[in-house]
């Protein structure tokens, strides 16, 4: 084989090997990552409790907004709710206080000038608010008056909700353990209540059917259902005190005095 030949192949192949070599020692470094590590996606947050967001990066330095150099591999958290932009963040814990309903809520690493990264790394949790608690089953008793109870014209039952809390109307639907409490009277529509005082009524004489009920913010009974009744019987002036009227008596008393005067009068006209 020609001596010119046989060297270039080893020049090429010489080439190769370096080339080779040097691509294996200026590998790309690793993109950064961004995860949520708490909560997990789709949990209830309860009792109005403020939503604790948990996150980890990898390759990549958090530094405080304004403080740094806008570079690929340092900068900050955005934090999103709902699509809206909330705050900033430079530290692996996130506290947001955030009301009733379900919320998206979404991290982006960006540079500290707020450039996102290229190619852009998010991460998001789905999370349900709630003021009332995150588990447990609603429940619903009357305990005053009892079943069967006779009762005046102006009553008052008692009831207690467990594992549920009440609020005003209108709240966003779908929440869970959270509503108010409706009043049925004899089938029918009376009230929606949005604490847990005692209810008042003022009904006619009567037998008469009483039904609390749980709903949600729509105003839709919970799946399962939780109602209670209690039939009672109402009666005017049971329970009532009749104030007593003296005025026949005092009438009767001022008459007395009244002769007696003349009485006394008469016998100092009657000495002389």
């Amino acid at each position: 084989m020609n001596a010119r030949i046989v060297a270039l192949l080893l020049a090429t192949v010489g080439v190769i090997i370096v080339s080779g070599f040097a691509s294996s020692s200026v590998r790309a470094a690793p993109a950064p990552t961004l995860s949520i590590v708490s909560p997990s996606p789709n949990a209830v947050i309860g009792n109005g409790s403020p939503v604790v967001v948990v996150f980890e990066v990898t390759n990549f330095n958090l530094t405080d907004p304004g403080n740094g150099t806008s570079s690929p591999d340092s900068g900050h958290v955005d934090i999103f709710v709902d699509g809206g932009w909330t705050a900033k963040a430079s530290v692996n814990t996130i506290v947001l206080a955030l009301p009733s309903g379900p919320h998206t809520i979404r991290l982006q690493l960006v540079m500290d000038n707020g450039s996102a990264l290229n190619p852009d790394v998010t991460a998001s949790v789905a999370v349900m608010v709630t003021q009332g608690p995150a588990g447990g089953t609603p429940g619903l008793s009357i305990f005053y008056p009892r079943e069967g109870a006779l009762l005046g014209t102006d009553s008052t039952i008692s009831f207690r909700v467990t594992n549920f809390v009440v609020v005003a109307p209108g709240g966003p639907t779908g929440v869970p353990n959270e509503g108010h409490v409706r009043v049925l009277l004899d089938g029918a529509y009376y009230a929606d209540l949005t604490d847990v005082a005692p209810l008042h009524l003022n009904l006619k004489d009567g037998l008469h059917n009483v039904t609390l009920q749980l709903v949600d913010n729509a105003g839709s009974p919970l799946n399962p259902d939780v109602a209670v009744s209690l039939h009672i019987t109402v009666q005017a002036l049971v329970g009532r005190v009749t104030p007593f009227d003296a005025t026949p008596f005092l009438a009767l008393a001022n008459l007395l005095i009244g002769l007696g005067i003349l009485a006394a009068i008469y016998r100092k006209l009657e000495a002389r």
